[in-house]
C-alpha cells in the first residue's frame, strides 16, 4: 500500500467510475452462485486498486462505501429469494480501505469465511469518517484483525541476501501477536501473525 500523496487528476471522471462499478456488480450472478456457492467483489477502481494499491481520499472512500452498501442491499434481496441460510458481509478495512470488499457464500460454502479473521479484543468502533454515510447504522459491525504473516525461513533468507537486518527479525518477533509452528516445503518453520490493521465486518440482521 502506497501513500496517497501523488496528485490525481479528473475527479469528476473518478466519481463516475463509482457509479459504473456499482452498476457492473449490483446484480449477483445467481447462476454462478448456484454452481460455486460463493462470490465476492472488490473495489476494482483505477488508479487506487493496482499492484501498488493506494487509498482514496476520505470523501471518495465514503462514496465508495455508499455504493458498496447499495450492492450489498441488492445481493441481500437476491439471496433472500433462495429461502436458505447465507453469509453476506462487507469487509471494511482500515487503514487499507481499498482492500474492502463484499463477500457472499451459501450451501456447502456457507461457513467458508467463518475463520477468515481473528476477532479483536479491543473493540474499536467504526471510524467516525463513515458516520455520515446514509444507512451505515443499519449494519452491525464486528471488529476483527487484518493480519499479515511473516515466515521465519523467509526472514532468515532475506538476512542472508542482505535484504533485511537480524534486528528486523527480532522486531517482527516482538510485534507478532501469535506465532505458529508449521511445515513449509518439508522444513520446520514459524509463522508470525502481525496486526496490519482492522477489518470491520458488517452485515444487516438476517430476518428469521
Amino acid at each position: 500500500m502506497i501513500t496517497n500523496t501523488k496528485k490525481i487528476r479528473g475527479w469528476k471522471r473518478k466519481v463516475k467510475q463509482i457509479e459504473e462499478w456499482k452498476q457492473r456488480y449490483i446484480k449477483l450472478d445467481m447462476d454462478y452462485i448456484t454452481s460455486y456457492q460463493r462470490d465476492y467483489v472488490k473495489l476494482w477502481i483505477d488508479p487506487f486498486y493496482r499492484l501498488d494499491r493506494r487509498n482514496p481520499p476520505g470523501w471518495y472512500a465514503r462514496l465508495l462505501l455508499a455504493a458498496m452498501m447499495e450492492v450489498y442491499y441488492s445481493w441481500d434481496d437476491q439471496m433472500k429469494q433462495l429461502q436458505e441460510p447465507y453469509y453476506l458481509k462487507i469487509w471494511l478495512y482500515a487503514p487499507h480501505f481499498i482492500n474492502s470488499q463484499i463477500v457472499v457464500a451459501c450451501r456447502d460454502q456457507l461457513h467458508f469465511y467463518d475463520h477468515t479473521f481473528e476477532k479483536a479484543t479491543d473493540k474499536a468502533k467504526l471510524s467516525h469518517h463513515y458516520a455520515m454515510v446514509p444507512g451505515i447504522n443499519d449494519f452491525q459491525w464486528e471488529t476483527c484483525i487484518d493480519t499479515a504473516y511473516e515466515s521465519l525461513l523467509d526472514l532468515q533468507r532475506d538476512v542472508e541476501m542482505n535484504l533485511r537486518q537480524p534486528s528486523d527479525i527480532l522486531h517482527i518477533q516482538h510485534k507478532a501477536y501469535h506465532a505458529e509452528s508449521v511445515i513449509s516445503a518439508g522444513q520446520a518453520d514459524t509463522l508470525y501473525w502481525i496486526k496490519d490493521g482492522i477489518v470491520w465486518v458488517g452485515a444487516l440482521e438476517v430476518e428469521s
